[in-house]
């Protein structure tokens, strides 16, 4: 194993600093789309399904770039930058392009082309910590990413507090007939700009290690057991995403067309992990390490309650504290609501930034990073509570504080109890398949929230901040399966022994 030097903190700072530009972009995209779709005339009940382009396209891409970066390595472009240099290419197109959406289905299908290009590049980036640093400085290059996250969220939410300074109209319209306002455009042509710039500098700054041997070259070959474990998860895999489809089309076509969807789709999928790069993804799925086994569930409740925060805080906004139950019923007030919004989700953003710096802290003085986590979650539980207490526009800004405190911990503490777990040869597949954690949850979410959005929920956004605030207490609890070595600071954790092809 290479014996990686001391970094300095700058060094680290610049290893990150793209991943400021890739989160001002994520920032705006979760608190904009769902007012854009719902401008373009998009129903409030179809909201998640709109949203599948996140989860689906971090799904297929994450785990593929990690799995071809790992075999990738030129003494010029390194190993992961390439595949980050071209997702921020992809991502700053899509933002120029997505507030001249002149439809639903055309700001859908910039949505997936937004989200390959921030997931291209933001995988490599989480491998950079376990490339680059050694196992004492990870939890700082965590942090700093979790700082970038909130730092980046930041500067996207506050756009509609920073333009009127420099002469920019809120207002709608303009001379635009999508009823889209300069609040939104402008902020996204910034972000474009922002995500090229900000990744140009991280790897004109930043030089990656060559891989510890030629290991990489080599084809994979797999054993008898684990080509039974490809097959085992090919056809998982393949069933999963047949169901899922059919319950997705079941609503929106029908039941007759959804059995030709639910074919088409399983046979799509099925083909698709033919491809060669997905057995060395199948057979790591059966290699997991433990840490990461355990980790599943905390990951699956998290990440089936947070994205019904970026679908509908900024719609509970507007109809409680502004009265704005849609654009057409008070068109101001619905548009003070998704600036209120963004100025929620600036608050969250600022502490998410604010306590990822004495997250290392703060696990250390506890002692167990699961304890850290889960304390954390709860506080995020309480703060979607909280939105039952009011309809002041306050509550919401307060309750989004305690949520970015949570968030911080989300962004660190699991890919930091997972990286002193994983190969550094396989740190790119993992790293990508456990972004797959965050995509399934996700996914399914998408697709079961609207079959009971209107009857469980009483078709009102509040009542979804509710759930997602129960799906934190669940992920909390979830954190005390994972197991923690005794005896062991927190970062000093040894590397589990991954199976080797």
């Amino acid at each position: 194993m290479q014996n990686k030097p001391d970094l300095k903190f700058w060094q680290i700072w610049n290893m990150s600093f793209g991943f400021l530009g890739i989160q001002y972009g994520f920032g705006l995209q979760q608190a904009n789309m769902s007012p854009i779709y719902r401008i373009l005339g998009a129903e409030e009940s179809n909201i998640p399904g709109l949203w599948l382009a996140g989860p689906l396209t971090g799904l297929l891409l994450q785990p593929i770039i990690g799995a071809l970066s790992d075999r990738s390595w030129s003494k010029r472009w390194g190993r992961r930058k390439p595949y980050v240099f071209i997702g921020a290419i992809v991502g700053s197109i899509a933002m120029v392009l997505m507030p001249n959406s002149k439809s639903v289905f055309m700001a859908a299908c910039l949505m997936w082309l937004l989200d390959a290009g921030l997931n291209s590049s933001m995988e490599p980036f989480r491998a950079f910590v376990g490339d680059i640093l050694n196992k004492k400085q990870r939890p700082t290059g965590f942090a700093i990413q979790s700082f970038m996250v909130g730092f980046g969220q930041t500067l996207a939410n506050l756009m509609p507090l920073l333009l009127p300074i420099i002469g920019i109209s809120m207002a709608v319209g303009g001379d635009f007939s999508n009823g889209i306002s300069d609040s939104v455009r402008f902020p996204f042509y910034i972000g474009a700009a922002a995500i090229f710039v900000t990744v140009f500098f991280t790897m004109a700054t930043t030089k990656e290690y060559p891989p510890e041997n030629e290991d990489y070259k080599i084809k994979p070959t797999f054993t008898a057991e684990q080509k039974k474990n490809i097959a085992f998860w090919h056809l998982a895999i393949t069933l999963g995403a047949a169901l899922m489809a059919g319950l997705f089309s079941w609503r929106l076509v029908g039941l007759n067309q959804a059995f030709i969807w639910t074919a088409g789709i399983g046979l799509g999928v099925y083909l698709f992990l033919l491809l060669p790069v997905f057995k060395e993804i199948l057979a790591s799925l059966s290699e997991m390490p433990v840490v990461m086994r355990q980790l599943w569930w905390v990951k699956f409740f998290t990440w089936y309650g947070l994205p019904l925060m970026w679908q509908y805080l900024s719609l509970a906004a507007a109809k409680y504290a502004f009265n704005a139950p849609s654009p057409d019923a008070n068109p101001a007030g619905f548009e003070a609501g998704k600036n209120w919004g963004s100025l929620c989700f600036a608050m969250f953003s600022i502490s998410c930034f604010t306590i990822s710096i004495f997250l290392p802290a703060i696990a250390k003085a506890m002692g167990s990073r699961r304890a850290t986590h889960a304390l954390f979650l709860s506080i995020g539980a309480v703060g979607f509570f909280s939105v039952l207490l009011s309809n002041d526009k306050w509550i919401y800004f307060s309750g989004m504080t305690l949520i970015g405190l949570a968030w911080g911990s989300i962004m660190s503490m699991p890919y930091l109890m997972l990286a002193n777990a994983v190969s550094p040869k396989r740190m790119g597949v993992y790293m990508g398949i456990f972004n797959g954690f965050i995509c399934v949850p996700q996914f399914i979410g998408m697709l079961t929230v609207p079959l009971y959005y209107e009857s469980l929920l009483g078709d009102d956004p509040r009542n979804a901040l509710v759930l997602a605030g129960v799906c934190m207490v669940l992920a909390a609890a979830s954190c005390f399966l994972i197991h923690e070595p005794k005896n062991t600071e927190p970062g000093d954790e040894p590397a589990l022994a991954i199976g080797a092809h």
